[in-house]
């Protein structure tokens, strides 16, 4: 109701400025006719397109109620983020036509000046192209769980500048948007939702005590057998350095519950401290 409320405020003040740009009679202040009718004009792009967005999030938020959801929370995103640019050109464009500047003139004359600023915030500018192209991206979605190096979490932002995470302790982390597009991401949610990953790093030394330490893992998870699918327990061994062993303990749940997520975590974590002091 508040988003429709909203629609159709917006579409009243559109209508105004459609009427006072093309059907009200400015001669009585011609030396103010130019400057309003720049800002009636870039007024009526903007609320134009403000409407277009929130409609099609009414439309979407509608159309999830009855199940379907064809739309995703991604195109909502990307069209945010390419008004807040368009917005930004609009202004600077309409300030100069309002102090009499020919716009051709001054492209032309500030073309080298232009350059040279484009190569002093090309990762400013190259950011801001990734954001918009993550914002319209089928690969990574709001809501998707995701590691990023050595980062993971769930997607809960996707901005001109940056992507913000919020991992399993529910610190908030900020990723360049370079970054994150030079990145290699794993999106965990590309798969069952419901299926869980605790990793460890263990001294190769301990290798021989593995099935101890995957019984030892198993017994701390019996108390929530009621919340886990039967048989979808499991140690993985990822990978074998040098220095150290990546291990891998994975259950699926039966529906996904983040408070029993992170207090399964809590007890595996310390399961394996324990363990591992045990061996010493």
């Amino acid at each position: 109701m508040t988003r429709l409320l909203k629609i159709l405020a917006l579409i009243s003040l559109l209508a105004l400025a459609i009427y006072w740009r093309f059907f009200f009679d400015f001669h009585e202040v011609t030396g103010r006719a130019r400057i309003i009718n720049t800002l009636l004009s870039i007024s009526i792009m903007l609320l134009l397109f403000r409407i277009i967005i929130d409609g099609i999030a009414l439309w979407y938020k509608i159309d999830r109620k009855h199940g379907s959801g064809k739309l995703r929370d991604n195109l909502i995103v990307g069209l945010s983020n390419l008004f807040s640019i368009i917005s930004i050109i609009a202004i600077i464009l309409g300030l100069l036509s309002m102090i009499g500047l020919n716009l051709n003139e001054v492209f032309t004359s500030l073309s080298i000046v232009a350059a040279a600023l484009a190569i002093i915030s090309k990762d400013f500018i190259a950011e801001i192209i990734v954001g918009l192209f993550n914002g319209f991206s089928t690969k990574i979605e709001l809501d998707d769980y995701i590691k990023v190096g050595d980062q993971k979490g769930k997607i809960i932002d996707i901005g001109l500048q940056k992507v913000t995470l919020m991992n399993d302790d529910d610190d908030i982390i900020y990723i360049p948007n370079l970054r994150f597009y030079n990145a290699d991401i794993i999106n965990y949610t590309k798969r069952d939702i419901r299926r869980m990953s605790v990793e460890f790093h263990i001294d190769p030394r301990y290798i021989e005590d593995l099935p101890r330490i995957e019984a030892a893992l198993s017994q701390t998870l019996s108390p929530y057998q009621p919340y886990l699918e039967e048989g979808s327990q499991e140690l993985k061994v990822v990978n074998i350095e040098k220095d150290h062993i990546e291990l891998k303990y994975q259950y699926t749940l039966k529906s996904l519950s983040r408070d029993v997520q992170r207090e399964i975590r809590k007890k595996l974590m310390r399961t394996m401290l324990d363990s591992l002091n045990k061996v010493r």
